[in-house]
């Protein structure tokens, strides 16, 4: 094994090298540096993945273990075909490239320049990107079996390409992200080309070295590898990372399989020891080291910054890359430095809907893959640093995963010709002979009931169903903040109900269209309100800088059991401050209440004011379905055309990732709307096609607000169910002319599937000299009446009184619930000091929060 070790000779400091103790210090380094080359004058091959003296345990692995085997037989069966030694055999694979020769044939062919006009097909892609992944396989086949079949495949793929590199430009006075076959695209180049040429390199050089010959296309004769050549690719595809990149953004991560594994092909010990650095903990102008990147999960629990897909791979390519170097070199031991990296993958569960669906923001998706390579590399990484909670975790979830058959080890993963390094041998090479789970574990561990993600400003809240989770339980989040590939959302909101997502967020369209830089990124696209018509967002990423969502009080606290199983809440602040009128202060308060195991309701409360002297809001709301219909005391609203309501925003300049026609609803269609009232309002949503029955979500407005209510259709929503994702979403939007700050608006969500009865039957608001204190909610459960008093209020010392009712209460939030004789059922503090109903008093400590069941 090699091992790096060039510290002593960095961290000397001139002034001792050249005072008293000049001549031990010299001796020191002197016999430092005899070891160093005594040790490390030539790399052992291969190394990078495994190393020879790891064979026997992997072949044992394979005779003992049916996954094992079953992965080999597969792996087997992949490049039998281009397998061969005979001349001609080995002529074939290459000459499925798509070859560019010489006119007279007196070079090596090349291969099409990529990404550029009149550049390479996606076909001939595929065919570039497959080869390699051939070469790989090649390469490990040869590893565990030693036939020279597969050390010749893997070496003919390797030279075909050295060769063809070396006649082809590397654009290195180009700008930021110039390359070589990808002249104007190293993040790509990095991750298909770049990242897999040192691994077959690795693997075929004990056969190389021992004098096995290679296919040469121009002689077509079988010639002597060129080391030199290759070294020469390496040393380059090392140059371009470090100096082509982006370093603000997950880009050193995507390109950092490139880098490292280029540095380990280097065949002198010193270039890998100057160079492996500028992975591990140095930075360059271009190129951000593991050290840096692991500062965004400075907590457990934390999470790369970005859309959740760009977030899971910067935690899977990191843990790889931090797992392969633990194994190359033990003292380095980066799981024990970065804990927070592979823990990352529990703070991804604990992210889902209780479907396994993710909530959506900014450019992300509604579902992802289970990263089962990444929890078995995890698991891995745990091991080689001793992580013991960390090996239950991953052990137990994997193991489990197993027993309930949603995991098979024995499987390799589908080839895929995406923009992504090639992995898929280490299932077989590194994953764990046994996985030993600690305890019987359920596939599905429970989540947290609340969870903060602080970049997206998010808060997640959860009242999980005992009997049917999946249908029956409550899941909402409020979120918004500025990250890259985020939106300008304000103060979103989703809402789950019935097993689906049903109050969704737009998502997102396909990059640089203009529906998706001005609706689909843009505030109209969200569960939210826009103020004065002008919500919009200035710097940041491409200019969709938003002030961060900021969590006011939340119960239970992030990660906390809770006081009680039936209630939580959170409230949450925003500030709307690039609103192009006058900035705008915003404030949202979201319960979510389980009146019994299979019924409950949100609550959502929203306050907005502006400076502007002719302040209006507006509230947004999206429901998958196939309409929304609106009534008022069961009769059906009038509604009429309104064509132009949003269409100002189409007037105003679009310039690409900089200026945006803000707020973005001129993407509204049929748009129809109320005369303005104060009355009740009922929004129902009908859901026919998420299965066999309709599902609904009814959406009750107590009477107290003048608004006038409009319904539009929306763009289609691409986080919405399948059977929704390509249909106009439907959208009632709430206008209030002035502020809604001492009045607020409020709805009550409640969702039920066909043949079900609502529980809710009644709304209405509580005031307190004119301000606004909170909901009165009537509701029957199971042919019983129940009544529940919601007061919301801004301070912890605010009081709210009414001797009539008999209630006290000092703080921001608290329920009471009483039966058909107004008797008390339970009382809850969410956040504040003092609750009484009659003679019934519940007070809290520092924590602020309580529970009394009678």
């Amino acid at each position: 094994m090699f091992v790096i070790n060039s510290k002593i000779k960095r961290e000397i400091p001139v002034r001792t090298f050249w005072g008293s103790n000049a001549v031990a210090t010299c001796f020191i380094l002197f016999i430092t540096l005899i070891v160093f080359r005594a040790s490390a004058t030539e790399v052992e091959r291969p190394s990078i993945w495994v190393k020879k003296s790891e064979r026997p345990e992997i072949l044992n692995k394979i005779k003992t273990e049916p996954w094992a085997k079953s992965l080999f037989e597969e792996l087997k069966h992949r490049v039998e075909p281009i397998a061969a030694l005979n001349k001609e055999q080995r002529l074939k694979p290459l000459e499925e490239l798509p070859l560019i020769w010489n006119k007279d044939q007196s070079q090596a062919p090349t291969l099409p320049l990529f990404r550029v006009k009149n550049g390479g097909t996606k076909e001939q892609l595929q065919l570039v990107i497959k080869a390699l992944q051939d070469g790989v396989d090649c390469g490990v086949m040869y590893y565990i079996t030693q036939e020279d079949k597969y050390a010749a495949c893997g070496a003919d793929i390797l030279n075909t390409y050295t060769n063809a590199l070396m006649l082809m430009k590397v654009h290195k006075e180009g700008a930021m992200n110039s390359s070589w076959m990808f002249p104007g695209d190293h993040l790509y180049e990095a991750r298909v080309i770049g990242a897999q040429l040192p691994i077959i390199y690795d693997f075929v050089y004990p056969y190389l070295k021992s004098g096995g010959k290679v296919y040469d296309l121009q002689s077509d004769n079988l010639v002597t590898f060129d080391f030199m050549q290759a070294q020469q690719v390496f040393e380059t595809y090392v140059w371009l990372a470090l100096n082509k990149g982006l370093l603000d953004s997950n880009w050193p991560v995507l390109e950092s399989s490139s880098l490292v594994h280029n540095i380990l092909a280097l065949d002198d010990p010193n270039k890998i020891a100057k160079n492996l650095p500028y992975y591990t903990h140095v930075d360059t102008k271009h190129q951000a080291s593991l050290n840096t990147v692991a500062r965004k999960f400075e907590n457990e629990g934390d999470i790369w910054p970005e859309s959740f897909q760009y977030s899971k791979h910067v935690a899977a390519f990191s843990v790889y890359l931090m797992t392969l170097l633990d194994r190359y070199d033990p003292t380095l031991k980066l799981g024990q430095k970065y804990t927070n990296i592979p823990a990352a993958f529990t703070s991804y569960y604990d992210l889902q809907y209780p479907n396994n669906e993710y909530p959506y923001i900014g450019d992300g998706h509604r579902t992802y893959k289970p990263e089962y390579s990444a929890l078995e590399m995890s698991l891995l990484l745990a091991k080689l640093n001793n992580n013991e909670k960390q090996i239950n975790d991953f052990s137990n979830y994997l193991a489990s995963s197993i027993n309930a058959g949603v995991y098979d080890r024995g499987h390799l993963h589908k080839r895929s010709y995406g923009a992504s390094p090639y992995y898929t041998p280490l299932q077989l090479l590194w994953f764990t002979k046994e996985i030993q789970s600690s305890q019987e574990v359920d596939v599905a561990p429970p989540r947290p009931r609340t969870k903060r993600l602080e970049y997206a400003g998010m808060n997640i809240q959860r009242n999980i169903s005992k009997q049917n989770p999946v249908k029956d339980s409550l899941m909402a989040f409020v979120a918004g903040g500025s990250y890259i590939h985020g939106h300008a959302s304000g103060m979103d909101m989703e809402l789950y109900g019935q097993g689906h997502v049903l109050g969704v967020d737009g998502g997102k369209g396909t990059y640089r269209t203009p529906i998706h830089e001005n609706y689909y990124r843009l505030f109209a696209a969200h569960n939210s309100v826009i103020s004065n018509g002008a919500s919009a967002s200035s710097g940041d990423w491409i200019n969709l800088g938003i002030n961060r969502v900021q969590s006011i009080a939340m119960e239970p606290a992030a990660g906390e059991e809770g006081v009680s199983d039936k209630y939580s809440f959170n409230m949450s602040s925003f500030y709307d401050e690039f609103n192009k009128i006058a900035p705008a202060d915003h404030q949202r308060t979201l319960a979510l209440i389980k009146l019994s195991d299979t019924k409950g309701y949100y609550l959502d409360i929203f306050r907005a004011k502006s400076s502007y002297n002719d302040e209006f809001h507006d509230y947004v709301y999206h429901n998958i379905g196939d309409k929304v219909d609106i009534t008022s005391d069961s009769k059906k609203v009038n509604l009429q055309s309104d064509a132009e309501r949003y269409q100002a925003a189409a007037k105003t300049p679009w310039v690409k990732h900089k200026d945006y026609q803000h707020p973005g609803w001129h993407y509204f269609e049929d748009v129809k709307t109320a005369k303005t009232s104060s009355q009740q309002y009922e929004a129902t949503f009908t859901a026919s096609k998420l299965g066999d029955k309709s599902i609904v979500m009814r959406a009750l407005i107590p009477a107290g607000l003048d608004v006038e209510l409009t319904t539009v259709n929306a763009p289609q929503a691409y986080g919405a169910s399948a059977s929704y994702n390509k249909k106009p979403l439907p959208t009632f939007v709430m206008r209030h002319q002035g502020q809604t700050w001492s009045n607020p608006f409020v709805v009550a969500y409640e969702s039920i599937t066909e043949g079900e009865d609502y529980a809710l039957t009644s709304v209405e608001r509580l005031y307190s000299k004119g301000v606004f204190k909170g909901m009165k909610v009537s509701a029957t459960i199971n042919n019983k009446s129940l009544t529940q008093y919601i007061i919301v209020q801004e301070n912890i010392n605010d009081k709210y009184e009414d001797n009539s009712l008999g209630i006290h209460f000092q703080g921001k939030f608290a329920v009471i619930t009483t039966d058909e004789q107004n008797k008390l059922v339970d009382m809850y503090i969410g956040h504040g000091k003092s609750l009484q109903y009659k003679e019934h008093t519940l007070n809290t400590s520092y924590e602020k929060s309580g529970y009394l069941e009678l």
